[in-house]
């Protein structure tokens, strides 16, 4: 099967394709076309912005004057054609798994983290993947090349979303796995632990990395059926709930909207982009809108 403009467009095409290599590259080629341009600090380059002071920086890039105004250290920031490592983290815990409808999730997720792993691969950059449940697990080293997109690929198709996480230990990992800064982007749900996810992230932000979140909910998390009773299961420690959803609806929908739009001042507030759906959106202009904010 191929993967056309208009299939792409379609969840109900691109998630019925179990091929994540075809998936991946069709994404990809729908999502953004061309070079790309990475901020570096640095000489002989292109003027971009002035910012903060990063420990490493030498003094040479300070902008002395700027930094005397504000009695606050400044350097240059500028703009050059670039490669810069991408690190893809994709949630596997147990809640990742909920559906509603064919799709799970963490269906949807994968397919997310190969459309951006091969748009790291036609731009020469390199990609690392690594799973979060407990600690990092199936940790792809960083890498380029079509063999080691089809090993991420692969490593995607065989993983399971199950289980309870262990984000304590991400923690202490993820500063060892992202150690060149570049692109850090995290698929998730945010349904455990989210402040500590951000702060990890704003943290790798802090290191030099432009960071990105993109949230992946089922459309039932967002807003309940109008009627009938169902059973509430917590997927990752199983616990169980059955209840009718009239009385519900109206709270619920209400308490996910403030939740959501918190965890989204969160991530703006520590520098990090964010991108909220559901499995029912297309991916192709989610991507495309929250990668076009980087502005290149």
């Amino acid at each position: 099967m191929s993967m056309t403009a208009a299939s792409v467009m379609d969840p109900e095409v691109f998630l019925a394709v179990e091929d994540l290599e075809l998936v991946g590259r069709g994404l990809a080629e729908s999502v953004w076309h061309g070079r790309h341009g990475a901020l570096r600090s640095g000489s002989g380059t292109e003027f971009h912005r002035h910012r903060g002071y990063l420990g490493g920086d030498g003094l040479g890039r300070v902008t002395w004057a700027l930094s005397r105004r504000h009695k606050k250290l400044y350097t240059k920031e500028s703009r050059l054609e670039a490669r810069r490592p991408l690190y893809v983290l994709v949630d596997v815990t147990g809640s990742m798994a909920t559906s509603h409808g064919p799709w799970t999730k963490f269906h949807y997720a994968v397919r997310a983290a190969a459309g951006l792993s091969w748009l790291a691969e036609g731009q020469g950059d390199s990609t690392s993947l690594a799973l979060l449940r407990d600690g990092l697990e199936s940790v792809i080293p960083r890498g380029s090349g079509q063999r080691h997109f089809a090993g991420i690929c692969a490593t995607l198709a065989s993983a399971k979303a199950g289980g309870e996480g262990d984000f304590a230990k991400v923690s202490g990992e993820l500063p060892m796995l992202c150690k060149q800064p570049g692109f850090v982007v995290l698929i998730s749900d945010f349904f455990d632990r989210e402040d500590k996810l951000l702060a990890d992230l704003s943290g790798l932000k802090v290191r030099g990395h432009d960071v990105m979140a993109l949230q992946i909910l089922d459309p039932f998390e967002v807003e309940l059926p109008e009627k009938g009773d169902y059973d509430f299961i917590d997927l990752e420690s199983g616990r169980r709930l059955r209840t009718s959803v009239e009385s519900l609806r109206s709270s619920h929908a209400t308490a996910v909207s403030a939740w959501r739009e918190k965890l989204r001042s969160q991530a703006l507030a520590g520098g990090i982009r964010w991108a909220s759906a559901t499995t029912a959106q297309p991916i192709v202009p989610l991507l495309r809108d929250w990668l076009d904010v980087r502005g290149v």
